[in-house]
């Protein structure tokens, strides 16, 4: 039986994992350290023999995230052929780690490595260290919780993680909650009319999400200078604010969301019964409205420069990488959708540019576009491929659907004063890859057939590849 006399003296967790170290060394086990669960990661607590320590596993990752997962003890001979293995140093070969419970419940893991093939003996001897630092964690009054800084720190990791608005504001809002003890959270953004409540959670989300763009105004003012605003009891609110009476709030705290020193939105968390002002509380929840204000804005900037990156500069549209991404992911689906492919050409557009220039040029396609818009139908898209190329992308139009659109295409640009050769083709959806090139055999037909008109594909059509038209 070995001893682990440094461990039973310690008079904290932290020392008790610190002696544990020391006393497995002092056994013969070359590179021990332990690992306790804090929130939803596995921290070191201690360690002996390394220069790198890693730290922060999630709950699952590698073999020590496995056993406190398993609740399984494990011995590895030799990790190079185990999935699992997430190297501190290099060299090592030899992994034992077994899990840590205390009162019935896993709290962390003891492991150690070698360089060496795993050394017989070294399981036994973690099970007995984990049994006696067990003992001492319980003498101590077991694990400490996540303290409030803590569950911050893991809520910014979190929220930088999601890849979507939606995401980040229905996280926000529940943790919020969690963090407050308060029973109900929204998140409030500016939009065409407005605050509007865009994400909530708990009994009082409807209450909230039913204020007014003018009272959710009257709340950012109470926090314009960066400050947050309590209402610990509720019912001391002024006759103004009866708003807060009719949404039955008895508590609530307002958080500004501001990224680059702009306001973006405000947090709202709340409580049917009155909640205590905290100052650590509101530390946390200023800090978590900072993360999900840098957040929110760092993915509208993304989307932003996605948006731009697949949009034509001159007129708006789609741009020839985003028609293509969007065939290609309809290829790629796979479905029975009818889908209709329509190229669009300018009449003689060259004559414009060598007689009245560019410029005249850019507006007219500028012209087209706008007369384009309001023919397509809701779900269509528009694109210009390049020049004086445009096509829309129609899914679930029939044949006449198409046939339809196509006539309509025509006679909305004439209004510019130009005309334009429209060629169009259909998939069922499953053979969409080949649309494109159907559709511009079909252009090609319409402008080889006089101009200003329609045609649809059909199977005699081929697109003759050393003939130019020049528009």
């Amino acid at each position: 039986m070995t001893a682990f006399r440094r461990c039973e003296r310690a008079a904290t967790v932290a020392a008790a994992c610190d002696a544990l170290t020391d006393d497995l060394l002092d056994a013969g086990v070359e590179m021990p350290s332990v690992y306790l669960l804090v929130g939803e990661r596995l921290r070191c607590f201690a360690a002996r023999g390394y220069f790198q320590v890693v730290d922060g596993f999630p709950r699952e990752a590698g073999v020590i995230g496995s056993v406190v997962a398993s609740g399984e003890a494990v011995a590895i001979s030799d990790v190079r052929e185990h999935p699992a293995f997430i190297a501190a140093v290099p060299g090592l070969l030899g992994e034992a780690c077994v899990p840590l419970v205390v009162r019935g419940r896993i709290v962390g893991a003891v492991n150690a490595e070698s360089r060496t093939l795993l050394p017989p003996g070294w399981i036994g001897i973690l099970r007995q260290a984990a049994d006696s630092l067990a003992a001492r964690i319980t003498l101590l009054g077991g694990v400490a919780e996540e303290s409030t800084m803590q569950r911050v720190a893991r809520a910014t990791v979190e929220l930088t993680a999601l890849g979507s608005s939606a995401a980040v504001e229905r996280r926000v809002v529940a943790l919020a909650c969690e963090l407050s003890g308060m029973s109900s959270a929204v998140l409030a953004r500016p939009g065409s009319d407005g605050l509007t409540v865009t994400a909530g959670t708990g009994p009082l989300a409807g209450a909230l999400g039913a204020l007014t763009p003018a009272e959710l105004s009257t709340m950012s003012g109470w926090v314009a200078a960066g400050t947050s605003s309590h209402f610990p009891g509720g019912k001391d609110a002024p006759p103004e604010y009866e708003f807060l009476d009719r949404a039955g709030l008895r508590s609530l705290a307002v958080y500004p969301l501001t990224a680059a020193g702009q306001p973006v939105g405000l947090l709202l968390v709340a409580d049917g019964a009155p909640y205590p002002h905290r100052t650590e509380t509101v530390e946390a929840l200023e800090l978590l409205g900072a993360q999900a204000a840098s957040a929110l804005g760092g993915l509208t900037a993304l989307h932003e420069m996605s948006r731009r990156a697949l949009a034509d500069p001159l007129t708006g549209c789609g741009n020839f990488g985003a028609f293509v991404s969007d065939l290609d992911a309809i290829a790629r689906r796979r479905d029975d959708q009818s889908l209709t492919c329509l190229l669009l050409d300018v009449d003689r557009f060259k004559n414009v540019n060598d007689t009245h220039g560019h410029l005249a040029g850019d507006r007219l396609l500028q012209d087209v576009v706008a007369s384009l818009r309001p023919a397509i139908r809701g779900g269509d898209r528009l694109f210009r491929l390049g020049g004086d190329e445009f096509a829309v992308l129609a899914s679930g139009a029939n044949a006449e659907d198409a046939e339809r659109l196509a006539d309509r295409l025509l006679r909305a640009v004439r209004v510019t004063g130009a005309t334009v050769s429209v060629g169009f083709a259909r998939s069922n959806g499953s053979d969409a890859s080949g649309l494109r090139a159907r559709a511009d055999a079909a252009l090609y037909a319409a402008k080889h057939g006089g101009r200003n008109t329609v045609r649809g594909w059909t199977q005699d059509l081929t697109r003759p590849v050393a003939e130019n038209l020049a528009g």
